[in-house]
């Protein structure tokens, strides 16, 4: 969780950084203003993940200060990550529901496992696959108790989330699934879709639709039919791919049905008067809630419980990240994003980020076409960025391609430690593969020093061929601060580097010869690149209703959008 700013002055440092021996060039950090500290507190050994980055400031409480535009119209809402949408083997996917839950708990603020449960125009398929849905169908019936007596087990008002639901597939209608307000769930699985939505309004339920740009006919979205009194929002970011336009970054490439079909991607459906908020989350069928890159969900709420996070999404106080938890503030005239406004003809637009990686551009669009670019890796560093935290991402797994005959897990443990400094917070980037029913990616220690991981590594059952996971190291410091990182498996290494060097290059740490795998420290990103607040002040005819909503582009290809606020025409 944290707490996003939504205004405040930029201040962009000029400049180059100072070191010996010369001038080094801006380069790569991340940043949180300085009031959102941790404390500093040491936490005990074989910490659960929620326990460790209440330390790590990313959690519930650790951020302490307020936007004040969001105080203003809503009591200083928190920022809260998680996963909505996920599979393991109570349905047709992999991995145990136990394993799953446990994943949940350990790194994200809220979670729905959600198994599929009915598809009532399922035709015949080649090979009689139809039947591993259908089979699928049946454990979920069977097993459905299980499914909320877990939920009921993991659920923690204040610390950790869960939300009950299923999947509800259709050929011609789309995949919508189901949440519901409580942890006594009916399964119900009727086959009109007008049905379900009855069920739906009455239980106080919401029904997102979700990997939209298939096609119609196809599973795709079919909007003609959305109800958004119980589908407010939409899941425009998943493993299947983006949805916000057929020219976006992320396509689809994973499953058997083609790319994205124009008619059915989030800007065409601004563009012909649908309105809904947005949220990713990973449909990842490996069992593995909030993999990094296969999208996450993020609410606006004021504290972390199943009613304030329903609540959110019915008021469309939602926005969606493909992996790093991007802090995204947007109001437009004071109201918060998912909002609708009478006609004014002025519009004051407020933006706050704060990225974990360098922020290449964030964009303000209004009716789909960019009004505002914002450049903060562009700017200028002086000897006074010092004077703010900075960012390195620690990232390991580089291992022996399955083309060798080599498909080893790689298990990892290792601590980062920080020497005349302190380490402000951390971000954990675990992929979801490959699936190992007895691994676990862990943070067993955290200290205001230290930070020590223990986590595994393949080069199987990835997203685009990449076995590499990550911690995102936010620390304060100067240029004779020590990084150093020690390994203790696959083998004995130590790196070591002053933030001087870090600033001016990255360094490789091998665990032996080749093919054995490698680590990779980055360079360290500068507050002025990684964090950014602006205004843009914009104007409206009256002619036709306006949306605006944000995209935020880092550096390293992670993405941010906000949802929509709407402007009625005159």
């Amino acid at each position: 969780m944290v707490n996003i700013p939504v205004s405040g002055a930029l201040a962009a440092v000029s400049g180059t950084v100072m070191a010996a021996g010369g001038l080094l060039p801006a380069v790569n950090n991340i940043y949180y203003p300085p009031a959102w500290t941790s404390g500093g507190n040491k936490v005990s050994s074989q910490i659960s993940r929620r326990q460790c980055l209440a330390a790590a400031a990313l959690t519930r409480g650790a951020f302490s200060a307020p936007s004040p535009a969001f105080a203003q119209s809503n009591n200083s809402l928190n920022v809260y990550f998680g996963d909505l949408h996920n599979h393991a083997n109570v349905g047709y996917a992999q991995g145990s529901l136990r394993r799953v839950y446990e994943i949940a708990h350990n790194h994200l603020d809220f979670f729905a496992f959600t198994p599929h449960a009915h598809w009532h125009d399922i035709k015949h398929f080649e090979g009689n696959i139809e039947d591993k849905w259908i089979n699928g169908f049946h454990v979920t019936r069977a097993r459905w108790p299980e499914v909320l007596q877990m939920a009921r087990e993991f659920d923690a008002p204040g610390k950790f989330a869960t939300l009950a639901g299923y999947e509800w597939h259709s050929t011609s209608l789309g995949d919508y699934h189901i949440l519901f307000p409580d942890l006594d769930a009916e399964l119900y699985t009727p086959s009109d879709l007008k049905d379900l939505q009855r069920f739906a309004a009455k239980r106080g339920c919401i029904m997102i639709p979700h990997h939209p740009s298939v096609r119609e006919g196809r599973r795709g979205a079919n909007f003609h039919h959305r109800d958004p009194k119980v589908s407010p929002v939409l899941e425009m970011y998943s493993e299947w791919g983006n949805s916000e336009s057929d020219r976006a970054p992320f396509p689809f490439l994973r499953h058997t049905e083609p790319g994205r079909w124009t008619k059915n991607t989030l800007q065409y459906a601004l563009a012909h008067g649908h309105r809904f908020g947005v949220i990713g989350s990973t449909d990842d069928h490996l069992g593995y809630p909030g993999g990094w890159g296969e999208g996450l969900a993020a609410v606006l709420a004021p504290e972390l419980s199943r009613k304030a996070i329903m609540e959110a999404l019915f008021d469309r106080r939602t926005y969606a990240v493909t992996g790093d938890r991007i802090a995204l503030g947007f109001t437009l005239n004071g109201k918060l994003m998912g909002r609708e406004l009478p006609y004014t003809r002025e519009r004051r637009i407020r933006v706050s980020v704060t990225g974990w990686d360098q922020v290449d551009r964030v964009e303000v669009l209004k009716n789909n076409r960019v009004i505002h670019r914002d450049f903060p890796m562009d700017r200028e560093t002086s000897s006074a960025s010092w004077s703010k935290p900075v960012l390195s991402r620690f990232e390991y797994g580089w291992g022996p391609w399955p083309a060798l005959g080599i498909t080893r897990t790689c298990d990892w443990d290792f601590t980062c430690r920080v020497d005349n400094g302190v380490l402000e917070a951390v971000q954990p980037c675990f992929l979801p593969g490959p699936l190992e029913e007895e691994r676990r990616d862990q943070v067993l220690d955290r200290t205001e020093r230290s930070v020590r991981v223990r986590s595994f590594t393949a080069l199987r059952q990835q997203i685009e061929d990449r076995s590499q996971k990550a911690m995102v190291l936010k620390m304060r410091g100067g240029p004779d601060t020590k990084l150093t990182i020690t390994l203790d498996a696959p083998s004995k290494r130590t790196l070591s580097m002053t933030f001087r060097d870090l600033a001016e290059s990255s360094e490789v740490l091998y665990t032996g010869d080749f093919p054995r795998e490698s680590t990779l420290l980055n360079r360290i990103v500068f507050h002025e690149h990684f964090e950014t607040s602006f205004e843009v002040n914009d104007t409206g005819n009256g002619a036709q209703a306006d949306w605006y909503y944000v995209r935020v582009v880092q550096a390293n290809g992670q993405l941010a959008w906000s949802s929509p606020i709407w402007v009625e025409k005159a």
